[in-house]
């Protein structure tokens, strides 16, 4: 709350000092501007005259002028011919040079840059988002959660300047100079500079800064630079395409929409050099050392074979997905405030509605190494210097199972706009975006010890969202888009992929679609249900459809699934690897149905420790408590835990021996068993368990 307060009056102060900007700003009539649209807003303003030309050189005037939600960031004319400058004189520095520094301006004149529409295009998608927020709605070092027309992501940074004036930048680079500036359709804040987004592949991204030097050239070296040139899949082409609603039963109303993009992005977790200086390495030839007593070495000298020590280590610290630094967990994404420092129920997603305060955040990934790399904020730490950091492969014991690894534990990524605050050695604007994916720094190194992660870091309940399967999904900016609400009916007017989202076959890697019948249908999170992180999967039709899981470390595991029970659900066959799993699972049974036993704990005489046995025993078990419920929904009040809701429970799949190296990998197939179109086949997380944990003498948690 009080930290809402400051992030209020943080506002306040910029508010005021906007209306007594001294730029030659216009300000009159600032704050209502009836019938006034973007495009009337710079034309009624002789000081956005060149950025006028850039749109029309574009042709997208037409959106600045049509209804709508957008943010637009308008440099001035002496903003844009200050960014002419600088980009020419770059260029005409080093053009003759060993490495020439190309960027798109080969003159300081705007009629020349006019004469090739490429980079007034560039410019002009840059600077607009196609959803609105205002100052209050703009999350302090962060990023603004919808991607701009450029598909890419914009950040804001809040900052004070040698005299406690505060200020707020975006990307690093433009200083918001008048914000809040609303028209008909959107809003614009004016800005003191162009924003000037990386157009480098993450690699050659990363290259550029020399205090990331070492980690640059063992990417280099080991191949993955080649690895990591994808981008846009040009042959996808269903962004305009709508699909049936996901639910007829519940008279949902409106399209589904398929993903309007298919891109291919990376994230490289950088060690910078003083990290590598720490550990004794000091250059590239120090690392291909040092990492032969981390990783067996089963192809010396050759880097780019996938068994050299060399590239184990430094593909274990890539994505072949781009997650930025507020998507690493879910946590306040999203946020919008009213004027008493509250969120705003029912206009967009509060990720704090879908969890009990005080649990611990954490999310999987899958590294280029095929091997599970795991994050967290842990906000049940006593420790308010480490509660609401994230980090990689924390360590679930005092000391390792394997001495040495506890530097490779617990490493902490920085957020990216306050790296050069946090290390001296950072100089200059550090920007984590390039044009294919994101740079995330992080203050050790990583490191994949087979007996460490199975015995420390991974052993333990490990619930996947089914969105953490699909990589496309975050990569896309489908997973956590915004949905809004109201009653039955989900409008998707601010962005097309918020609400109900389509997933056609093919798209994503780890699913396939076994009946062409299948609709599959991810639900973006919402503020409403009872669901890990508030979002959800739906299957209609004949649905019958399979997901890749993770690389586990091999053991034994007991498998579950999260799902909500409601009456529009179907009937689904759970197989595993082709083998069927049981008899078919009746979605539709409320939890607290005899068949499955469940008793609120507080009606019992133990807290639910004997219904819990008999629930297990019926193959079933509560909600974990970290999920959130609200008793009313309409208002999104009232919140409880899952396990006292019998809405959201989990079904035991299967116990069985996990090989993350069988062949082709393992998969989870779903099948309807119900000729019913408008039945559901929903499914929210999965669960892994090592049978120690299920059957040890410590009670597994109800977490």
């Amino acid at each position: 709350m009080i930290r809402r307060i400051c992030k209020l009056a943080f506002i306040t102060c910029l508010l005021a000092l906007f209306a007594s900007c001294t730029e030659d700003i216009d300000k009159s009539n600032r704050y209502t501007f009836k019938n006034e649209t973007m495009a009337d807003y710079l034309r009624n303003r002789p000081e956005f005259s060149d950025f006028i030309k850039i749109y029309e050189k574009a042709k997208m005037m037409g959106i600045l002028q049509t209804y709508g939600d957008h943010t637009l960031f308008a440099p001035t004319n002496k903003a844009i011919e200050r960014f002419l400058i600088e980009q020419d004189s770059i260029w005409q520095n080093t053009k003759d040079t060993d490495k020439p520094i190309w960027t798109g301006v080969e003159s300081p004149y705007l009629e020349d840059l006019l004469k090739d529409d490429s980079m007034a295009i560039a410019i002009a998608k840059t600077h607009l988002i196609p959803a609105k927020y205002e100052l209050i709605d703009i999350t302090s070092a962060d990023l603004l959660p919808t991607q701009n027309y450029n598909n890419r992501y914009m950040s804001m940074k809040f900052t004070v300047d040698e005299n406690d004036i505060p200020q707020v930048y975006v990307n690093n680079q433009a200083r918001i100079i008048l914000g809040d500036e609303r028209t008909e359709n959107g809003v614009i804040h004016v800005v003191d500079q162009v924003v000037n987004q990386s157009t480098k592949m993450v690699s050659e991204h990363l290259e550029q800064y020399d205090y990331f030097s070492i980690f640059s050239e063992a990417i280099k070296l080991t191949g993955y630079e080649e690895k990591m040139q994808g981008y846009e899949d040009k042959s996808y082409d269903l962004m305009n395409v709508d699909a049936p609603g996901y639910s007829k039963a519940n008279d949902i109303t409106g399209a589904a929409k398929y993903p309007r993009m298919k891109y291919q992005k990376y994230t490289i977790f950088a060690p910078y050099d003083s990290v590598f200086n720490e550990l004794g390495i000091s250059d590239i030839e120090d690392l291909k050392a040092k990492v032969t007593t981390w990783y067996t070495d089963e192809a010396p000298n050759d880097y780019t074979n996938s068994k050299n020590a060399l590239n184990k280590f430094v593909g274990y610290h890539l994505l072949d997905c781009e997650v930025t630094y507020p998507k690493l967990v879910l946590y306040e994404h999203n946020l919008k405030l009213d004027n008493d420092g509250e969120a705003v129920k029912g206009e967009t997603f509060y990720s704090e509605h879908a969890f009990m305060p005080g649990f611990d955040r954490m999310d999987y990934f899958v590294t280029k190494t095929n091997q599970i790399l795991k994050v967290i904020i842990p906000l049940s730490s006593n420790d308010v210097n480490k509660k609401y950091k994230k980090f990689l492969n924390p360590s679930n014991r005092m000391a390792p199972i394997v001495p040495g690894m506890e530097k490779h534990m617990d490493i902490m990524v920085y957020n990216p706009n306050d790296f050069p605050d946090k290390c001296p050695e950072i100089y200059g604007d550090f920007d984590s975006q390039a044009l294919n994916g994101t740079i995330l720094p992080i203050d050790g190194v990583l490191i994949y010890n087979e007996e460490e992660m199975r015995q420390n870091v991974l052993y333990e309940r490990m619930r996947f969202d089914f969105a953490s399967l699909l990589p496309e999904l975050m990569t896309n900016d489908v997973r956590y888009s915004s949905k809004k609400a109201t009653g039955s009916t989900f409008a998707r007017k601010s962005f097309p992929t918020a609400g109900d989202v389509n997933i056609p076959d093919g798209y994503c890697k780890n699913l396939k679609i076994n009946n062409p019948l299948t609709l599959l249908h991810y639900l973006t999170p919402w503020d409403w249900g009872v669901t890990l992180n508030g979002d959800e999967f739906i299957a209609n039709g004949q649905y019958d459809f399979e997901y890749r899981l993770p690389p586990l470390p091999e053991g034994q595991y007991e498998i579950r699934i999260g799902y909500s029970a409601t009456s529009p659900r179907s009937i689904t066959q759970f197989y595993v690897n082709g083998k069927i799993c049981g008899i078919p699972v009746d979605l539709r049974i409320p939890a607290n149905d005899a068949r499955i036993g469940w008793i609120k704990d507080s009606e019992t005489d133990d807290n639910g420790i004997e219904n819990d046995k008999t629930m297990r025993n019926h193959g079933y078990m509560k909600g974990p408590l970290s999920i959130a419920n609200y008793v009313d929904h309409k208002n999104g009040e009232n919140m409880e835990s899952a396990r006292h809701s019998p809405g959201g429970i989990r079904y035991i799949i299967t116990t069985m021996h996990y090989d993350p190296n069988r062949e082709g990998g393992n998969w989870l197939r779903m099948k309807s068993v119900v000729d019913d179109d408008g039945r559901e086949g929903m499914h929210d997380y999965i669960e892994f368990v090592p049978t120690g944990i299920v059957n040890g003498t410590i009670p597994e948690d109800r977490e």
